[in-house]
């Protein structure tokens, strides 16, 4: 059978980026045209100013600034041609070229050496100056992408440039539905204020509804887009999951074999959760965009309510009432989205709290992720109040309707035949009293009751826990402050009397890189002057000077020749100091630490002058500084740190996992409703049996009826004690294993997780 194609296929087709010529920055271009007198076409060089200035020239190595090619005239023409298909402001800008006829061409066959400009210089200059203006004008109007495309074409390697891809095209456009959608419903809005008459509101209230019921389509069509490709890898990581599992059940490997699939199976695992977690948020950004449409849309609808009076409004009252109901719902889910969130918020503070052992994390870690764990619980409450409130709501709706109902039959007026026996009448009477209509009504209005005692309960529990939750917070908040405090008193000293063992370190270290300059400087001198060369200390140095005063002027004339001096060092002398003195002080400046007298004696007549014996080598460094004298430690930090008031509560002493305490909606279920039931369906939990309502079963000496009625009640589950030979041996070793475990069971009893065991509630199903 031959298949004929779709006229409305796409195969075959291409998307094109719709701003594939927008240019985020601006460069300035310099062309340059010369006539080839060797080819006869006209050379084009195209240089990239901007980048040039910017770039170095190792950028430039990498990246291409400049472009070059030969044109003919024709084939400037057809670049022209193409350049005012783009803008045809560019039709009268290209000059005009000359062109030459058929029998030129054909002289120009024969004698190809023979240039169309020959003895016509000055005209050709001028065609190329006015192709330069031409083309800077082309690249301020077309853009300078087309411009060089067309001039100097690349390979076909960057066409994949050129198109979108498939993914993001397809996302943009539901993007841009949603957008218009919202528009749409935004302009309809705005048209309450033009609507004079009730009848003219009434319309555009079906135009609104309309809109938002488009909106909500598109919506969820682009949502259930972003949600795709994660339920992809989450089913793909269960799969997988599974099948290492099934292997490492069953088949015989070695150790290296099943090390490698046990890496595997986390990583896989790892992967389904980080799914998982998209695709709660992306719920969470879908019920918010239904919330804030639903919320508009009562709003102005409730300021339309003040221009009219109740008998002209009575006919836009149940849509008012359904807007309410709807609006309730939707916060619901969104609430119960973001409650998915922030119990793997603290999921995750716990994994990471119970690994912070094992890497050795300080104290100050585990107060920072206790303190964001009470911020996420509080939160939690928050959301879970917010959640019961809407159910309230939603059962307040239901009651009055349903209370709304009953009034009605029983306030209708039933006529009858007339009857000759007064009994018949009172029979009649008493059948329509107790039909089943109203008993099923009266029996709705009960349920609806008795839940919504259990969500006031429920609420005054939360509240509770909130108050606690907050209180261990404050305590905790004000036992952070104290310890900084603290710290910052009572190390303080320590704290200055590091940085001056540090200071003192580094002026140490100048000291004897200071010194190892001064005798690298007199080694070079001493092998550019070589001569007797002695190093004086200035105790030496008065010493000697003493010595000369001493001396009589007679000792001094009779010398033949005095030695001649050469000092080196500067002319200024220091303090008398000891013969054990050490290096000064290093607070004094560089030119005192360079202040090293030398004295160079040289014999007036070096060559008669009796061999001496050779200078004595230059005394070592002097010592270093005695250290700093350190005074006794401060005193160490307190190691056992005050703990928080522990939270009691005389609810329960026992923890177990938190039920969900979820309802989902039989009615108008949406797809993105169904995601988010798919996601709580994992945590729903066994329920509490409720020994109130159970019958009580009639005693049978049949044990057979007695395990059936044991059955039928249920089995009451009881939380498991750890044996405490097992606890004993998981003590903790250090302070830090202490401090994470007391910051767990603080996060524990903070939490409303461990409390559940007393609440019966149930959360019910809604019927819109």
């Amino acid at each position: 059978v031959m298949e004929c194609e779709r006229m409305d296929s796409l195969d075959g087709w291409v998307a094109i980026k719709s701003n594939l010529f927008d240019e985020s920055e601006k460069f300035k271009l310099g062309f340059i045209v010369g006539w080839n007198e060797v080819e006869s076409k006209f050379a084009v060089t195209c240089h990239n100013r901007t980048l040039q200035r910017q770039k170095t020239k190792e950028e430039l190595a990498e990246l291409q600034s400049s472009w070059a090619a030969l044109f003919s005239v024709q084939d400037l023409r057809n670049i022209h041609r193409q350049l005012v298909a783009v803008d045809t402001n560019l039709e009268l800008c290209f000059p005009q070229l000359p062109t030459f006829d058929v029998a030129e061409s054909l002289w120009n066959l024969l004698f190809p050496g023979r240039s169309p400009f020959e003895g016509a210089e000055r005209e050709a200059e001028s065609f190329c100056r006015q192709l330069e203006q031409y083309f800077s004008y082309a690249i301020d109007v077309c853009g300078r992408k087309i411009v060089l495309d067309f001039l100097f074409s690349q390979d076909d390697e960057n066409v994949d440039e050129y198109f979108e891809n498939l993914h993001e095209f397809r996302k943009k456009s539901l993007d841009q539905q949603v957008l218009r959608a919202k528009e749409n419903l935004r302009l309809i809005l705005h048209q309450h204020k033009i609507a004079d008459t009730m009848v003219i509101l009434m319309r555009t209230y079906e135009e609104e509804d309309e809109a938002y019921q488009e909106l909500v389509k598109v919506a969820t069509q682009f949502y259930q887009y972003l949600l795709q490709p994660f339920r992809d890898i989450r089913e793909l990581a269960m799969l997988y999951k599974l099948e290492i599992q099934k292997s490492l059940e069953f088949d015989e490997l070695g150790p290296k074999r099943v090390e490698a699939l046990q890496k595997e199976l986390g990583d896989w695992a790892a992967r389904a959760d980080e799914a998982v977690c998209s695709i709660q948020d992306i719920t969470v950004n879908y019920f918010k965009e239904t919330v804030k449409a639903l919320s508009v849309m009562q709003k102005q609808m409730e300021q339309d309510k003040r221009g009219y009076g109740q008998a002209a409004w009575a006919s836009a009252t149940p849509r008012l009432e359904q807007l309410k109901l709807m609006l309730a719902k939707e916060t619901l889910q969104l609430m119960r989205a973001k409650e998915m969130c922030l119990n793997r918020k603290k999921i995750e503070i716990q994994n990471t709290m119970e690994s912070l052992a094992e890497r050795g994390e300080s104290l100050e870690t585990v107060d920072q992720l206790e303190m964001q764990y009470y911020e996420a619980q509080l939160e939690l409450y928050d959301v879970q109040l917010e959640i019961l409130k809407n159910e309230d709501l939603l059962l307040t709706a239901q009651l009055d309707t349903m209370r709304r109902q009953i009034k009605e039959k029983n306030e209708e007026v039933i006529y009858y035949d007339a009857c000759e026996d007064p009994g018949e009448l009172r029979a009649s009477e008493e059948q329509d009293i107790r039909s089943s209509e109203t008993k099923k009504l009266c029996q709705k209005v009960q349920q609806l009751e008795t839940r919504r005692g259990h969500i006031c309960a429920r609420r005054a529990y939360l509240r509770n826990k909130k108050d606690q939750c907050e209180e261990t917070h404050r305590l905790k908040q004000q036992q952070a402050q104290e310890n900084r405090v603290h710290y910052r008193q009572h190390h303080s000293i320590q704290i200055k009397r590091d940085q001056r063992k540090e200071e003192a370190k580094k002026k140490r270290e100048w000291v004897d890189q200071e010194r190892q300059k001064t005798l690298q400087r007199l080694y070079m001198f001493k092998e550019k002057c070589p001569g007797q060369v002695v190093l004086k200390t200035t105790c030496s140095k008065l010493l000697s000077a003493r010595k000369q005063l001493e001396t009589s002027p007679q000792t001094l004339s009779a010398s033949p020749q005095p030695m001649s001096l050469i000092s080196v060092s500067s002319t200024k002398t220091r303090n008398d100091t000891p013969s054990g003195s050490t290096v000064p002080k290093p607070s004094k400046t560089l030119k005192n630490q360079r202040e090293i007298p030398v004295h160079i004696f040289i014999p007036p007549h070096a060559s008669e002058a009796p061999s001496l014996p050779p200078p004595p080598p230059p005394p070592p460094p002097p010592p270093l500084p005695p250290p700093v004298p350190t005074s006794s430690p401060v005193k160490k930090a307190m190691e056992n740190r005050d703990k928080p008031q522990l939270l009691t509560s005389e609810e329960s002493l026992e923890s177990k996992r938190q039920q969900p305490g979820k309802t989902t909606l039989n009615s108008n279920l949406g797809s993105m409703d169904e995601v988010l039931a798919s996601l709580k369906r994992g945590e729903i939990c066994l329920r509490k049996v409720d020994q109130k309502n159970q019958p009580v079963p009639k005693k049978s000496s049949d044990v057979r009826d007695s395990i059936l009625s044991a059955i039928k009640q249920g089995v009451k589950l009881r939380s498991v004690k750890q044996n405490p030979e097992i606890a004993s041996n998981k003590e903790p070793v250090n302070d830090l294993e202490k401090s994470i475990k007391a910051a767990m069971l603080r996060m524990k009893r903070a939490s409303s997780d461990s409390e559940d065991e007393n609440n019966d509630y149930q959360p019910g199903e809604w019927d819109g």
